[in-house]
């Protein structure tokens, strides 16, 4: 069958759900289905693209409309799904799923073999792993183990927890497997002293030293399409940052360490996250996808912040990346000479 159709028969019957209020009464992990089963259905409805929105009323990966997104929780994580984290879309989808039943994906459903009462959504299988430096019988007793909740990041746990999100991530790689922006609820996360094989878990790195000393490429593997101070039809008469060629979806990165500002839509910007960092300086990644850190979230060099996309004034898909000396429009500065500061080069 057709990818159309298969958008159009999972909304139709998924729109169709009972009320909210039966929702919560559902066991959702007897209902629950491994992440590799909602690979194939994304694959099946939306080519694998978890932040798509093509204008036909159903979003996200696994294609939900508004009206279900929003009658099965999904506005406690984005107002549509794609702009929701692909383990936030999966959450949502198991309570579908344990209401309808692989139905509400008639065609992909069914070509993907979902099906009520499969394993826990979590790449690794063995989620008890993790549990025993809580129990004092891993690495060692002074060990903790944190719970993964819906909505949470590794850079919001480590913010909780005063630890760096890639020291979590380092630790717990056996748990969270090869995507550290992919985690799934009822994971056990462990931290502390003897955590993941690491001899120094408690000196977790200061945050407000990366940002001096380090930095990364907001995207990887792009080229740039425009560089800063570019002459064109800009509203300021010339471009005042970088453009980077990627296609919509690629993540993107906290350049440096930080506090987001801003998150979500911004006028000709499209969707944009406005960042902070630790030398005074605000960087904005604009046009983006999806916008995926909050606003008053602490981030870290290398921490996802969302996905590019095509949103605001925008001509195809590309990352446009701004330093301002402040949150204004007008207050840009170079940020290649900015990236060299941080030892990145382009």
């Amino acid at each position: 069958m057709s990818l159309p159709s298969a958008r159009t028969f999972a909304g139709l019957v998924v729109a169709g759900i009972a009320a909210p209020a039966a929702v919560g009464l559902v066991a959702q992990p007897a209902s629950a289905a491994s992440v590799g089963t909602w690979d194939k259905v994304a694959q099946c409805e939306s080519t694998g693209n978890w932040s798509i929105s093509t204008g036909n009323g159903y979003y996200g990966g696994l294609q939900f409309s508004s009206a279900t997104w929003a009658e099965f929780g999904g506005k406690r994580y984005a107002p549509q799904a794609d702009r929701a984290t692909k383990a936030q879309q999966i959450a949502v989808a198991e309570k579908v799923l344990a209401t309808q039943g692989p139905g509400a994906w008639p065609a992909c459903g069914k070509l993907a073999g979902l099906q009520r009462g499969g394993p826990a959504p979590e790449a690794p299988k063995a989620p008890a792993a993790p549990k025993a430096p809580a129990e004092g019988t891993g690495a060692s007793a002074a060990g903790k183990a944190y719970s993964v909740v819906s909505g949470d990041t590794l850079g919001t746990i480590g913010s909780k927890l005063g630890i760096g999100w890639q020291k979590l991530y380092t630790d717990n790689r056996s748990v969270i497997g090869s995507d550290p922006n992919m985690i799934i609820p009822g994971q056990r996360l462990a931290y502390g002293s003897g955590s993941g094989g690491g001899s120094d878990a408690p000196a977790a790195p200061k945050p407000s030293n990366s940002s001096k000393s380090a930095g990364v490429l907001p995207v990887s593997g792009a080229t740039v399409s425009a560089r800063y101070h570019q002459s064109g039809g800009w509203a300021a008469g010339h471009h005042t940052g970088i453009d980077f060629a990627v296609s919509t979806g690629t993540p993107v990165k906290a350049a440096a360490a930080g506090t987001v500002v801003s998150s979500g839509r911004q006028g000709a910007y499209g969707n944009a996250v406005v960042i902070k960092h630790d030398d005074g300086r605000h960087t904005l990644s604009a046009h983006l996808s999806s916008a995926t850190a909050s606003a008053g979230e602490r981030v870290l060099a290398g921490e996802q912040i969302g996905r590019s996309g095509n949103t605001g004034n925008s001509t195809g898909p590309h990352l446009h990346f701004e330093v301002r000396s402040s949150n204004s429009y007008g207050a840009d500065v170079n940020p290649v000479t900015w990236l060299n500061g941080l030892g990145v080069s382009l």
